[in-house]
């Protein structure tokens, strides 16, 4: 349940999509540029046009991105670091006597031999086509769904390691929904026009890759037909995204004896056997009424239609991996008829993503030694420090929060742990078998290590020495169950971090950032999370309702922003995300005017104010373009809300930004006493 400052669909389309090229990209030059702003706009009227409308008329959307923004301008930068590692890695693959390097090299190697993949087709899957193929009994049919999970393949349902959300010192297996082919459950169940026809469109598309797979046509169109069937089916056994919100409405242990009594029909031993593991002495199943919809179906649909939905996840898994043909009709549909983007990024950069996907920690041993120095590290320590500082005493100030409460509080803030730049200790890929081959062996083989170190976790003590990002990411994230705040090196970079900028900038930039994280443990998921990561309830009941009378003020202003067209954000599932908008940016300014400790205002810069600065440093964070496409998609799926109503909807709640820029009562960027949340 890891949180995150960037759009987790965001994140997942940088990691598929396409990022320009750097010679495309015209990063800044200095840490705030007067000629992104667009002053013919009043700051008090849309500050993230006032910051951000040179820079938004200047920057078209890339042909094969569905958004550009500084997330991914910095991610280019990157891009171009990490591609000589790789090339240099791929050229002495071959004779490398480091097997870390030798194995990076030759996973990147394998990949970018688009010669080899074309020549292969589809041959990389015939055993496990075979098997499907084979599939006559319930029995076949559920060991073939490990087979896949080993694989790390999206199908029925998902089975990994996590630690025990009210035991953190244990990790233990959960099973959790998943198995659809769509971005989520309402693209099945909404009956609008517009829905309809994407759903049509969806089984064209089952069908097309299935053709490919060498189906005739009469047969792929069946066989997509009974996919789609049998997805709907799952999707309406499926828990919305806001349920999933609440922790414990996703916490069900039950022992193995229990778990076999709930679905009765499943083979759970020859499961575990087929994982390749022991069988777990507890199961968080985080759905129950979708696992016992999975062990109905598997009753009741017929191994025909069963054979040809195992078919298509494992094709759709494997698509972008695969020859031309499957790669092309997958970037059809999930890129362009899904997200708007009409062109492939160059197969490089594609290839660079599945490494860092899947060798990241080696790839980013290389990369954190030219790009992220000790100095930087020690600066953003420091701020950490002075922003948890910040947020203690905002702690204090208090006057809705019992002493009692406040206290676990201070208890859980002091016991955050701070990772920054990269793990202090480097994931072991000894086991990790990498060879001259087609570059889809190469990535099943990768799958299956990772499945195979994830299952061995179970019933073991927790690791709380795990990252869950690869150094070069930009990213951050907070893990409730751990009780760590993540900055890797790839984000501790300008616009976020830059060691040139006074530290206005770098407060409303990085330090806005870390305030982001740590506020995570504080919002209304992580709350319920005590200082050892467990879910414990912790809270006083008056303050817990008032935390939540307050919360609401948040959910009711989001979900009154028009995002595009007259669709609105959905408050209740980017909750969240919008306390610790508001709430990093609180604890950042407020450490911002801490680090002055009584010194003159900074001097102007281009005639912007120190306070000036800051805020201006957070909106260029959110500076972008989306394509229409790929915003809706968002508005469903993601928990995090457009970058708009990011920069506006927090900054219309903190009376220094209106002091800061004059604005006054009754401008749209403020609110008043009674309208604005106050929780941190």
């Amino acid at each position: 349940m890891s949180r995150s400052i960037l759009a987790r669909a965001a994140a997942v389309a940088a990691a598929t999509l396409s990022v320009p090229t750097l010679l495309a990209a015209q990063m800044q030059s200095k840490p705030l540029d007067p000629a992104n702003m667009d002053t013919t706009c009043s700051a008090c009227q849309d500050f993230y046009r006032y910051a951000n409308g040179g820079w938004i008329r200047r920057n078209e959307i890339p042909g094969d991105k569905p958004m550009w923004g500084s997330f991914h301008e910095l991610q280019d930068q990157n891009f171009a670091a990490l591609r000589e590692v790789l090339d240099e890695a791929a050229r002495n693959a071959r004779t490398a006597r480091d097997q870390d390097q030798r194995k990076l090299g030759l996973f990147y190697g394998t990949c970018m031999d688009s010669t080899a993949i074309e020549a292969a087709g589809i041959k990389p899957l015939a055993g496990d086509l075979g098997r499907i193929a084979a599939i006559r009994s319930r029995k076949q049919t559920e060991l073939q769904l490990a087979r896949l999970h080993r694989q790390l393949v999206n199908v029925g349902f998902f089975f990994h390691s996590t630690p025990d959300a009210k035991r953190s010192a244990r990790t233990i297996a959960e099973i959790y929904q998943a198995g659809l082919g769509l971005p989520d459950r309402d693209y099945y169940v909404k009956s609008d026009t517009a829905s309809e026809a994407l759903r049509v469109q969806y089984v064209d598309h089952v069908a097309r890759m299935l053709r490919l797979a060498g189906d005739d046509s009469a047969a792929a169109a069946r066989a997509a037909r009974q996919v789609m069937e049998l997805e709907a089916a799952l999707a309406r056994a499926s828990m919305t995204r806001e349920a999933q919100r609440d922790p414990e409405a996703v916490y069900h242990l039950v022992s193995l004896a229990d778990l076999r009594r709930s679905t009765p029909g499943f083979g759970w031993d020859a499961y575990f056997r087929e994982l390749g593991m022991q069988s777990p002495a507890v199961v968080n199943v985080a759905q129950p009424g979708f696992l016992k919809a999975v062990d109905s179906l598997l009753a009741a649909s017929a191994a025909t239609q069963w054979r040809a939905y195992l078919r298509w996840r494992l094709l759709a898994t494997a698509a972008p991996f695969l020859s031309s043909s499957f790669v092309n009709e997958s970037f059809r549909f999930n890129s362009t008829v899904l997200q708007g983007t009409a062109e492939q990024e160059p197969r490089w950069k594609r290839c660079l993503q599945y490494t860092d996907n899947f060798l990241g920690e080696i790839l980013g041993q290389a990369y954190v030694k030219k790009h992220f120095t000790p100095a930087a590290k020690a600066r953003a320590l420091e701020m950490v420090r002075n922003i948890q500082a910040e947020f203690r005493e905002r702690l204090t100030g208090l006057t809705w929060m019992s002493p009692a409460t406040k206290e676990k509080a201070y208890r859980k803030l002091d016991a955050i742990v701070n990772r920054i730049g990269y793990p202090d200790k480097w994931r072991d890929y000894s086991k990790l078998e990498v060879r001259p081959a087609v570059f889809a062996v190469n990535v099943s083989s990768a799958a299956m290590f990772e499945s195979r170190r994830g299952n061995a976790q179970v019933d073991k003590p927790t690791d709380r020495n795990e990252w869950g990002m690869t150094p070069p990411t930009v990213n951050a994230s907070y893990n409730p169950s751990l009780n760590v705040i993540t900055f890797p090196a790839g984000i501790m970079q300008p616009p976020f971090f830059d060691p040139e900028a006074d530290d206005a900038v770098n407060y409303g930039g990085m330090g806005a950032v870390i305030g982001h994280e740590i506020t995570h443990g504080f919002d209304d998921q992580g709350r319920q999370f005590d200082a050892r990561g467990n879910l414990s309830g912790w809270w006083d009941s008056t303050d817990n309702r008032e935390f939540t009378a307050r919360a609401s003020v948040m959910e009711r202003q989001a979900g009154d922003f028009a995002a595009i067209d007259a669709l609105k954000v959905n408050g209740k599932l980017t909750l969240g995300e919008n306390i610790a908008d508001l709430g990093g940016l609180l604890i950042a300014h407020g450490a911002y005017r801490r680090s002055l400790n009584g010194k003159p205002e900074p001097a102007a810069i281009d005639g912007l104010t120190g306070d000036q600065r800051f805020f201006l440093a957070w909106a260029q964070i959110w500076r972008s373009n989306i394509r229409p496409e790929f915003a809706r998609m968002l508005l469903t799926v993601d928990s995090h809300g457009p970058a708009a109503f990011r920069t506006n909807g927090p900054l219309g709640n903190i009376p220094a930004f209106a002091k800061a820029f004059g604005c006054r009562a009754g401008d749209p960027m403020v609110r008043g006493d009674s309208a604005r949340v106050q929780i941190w």
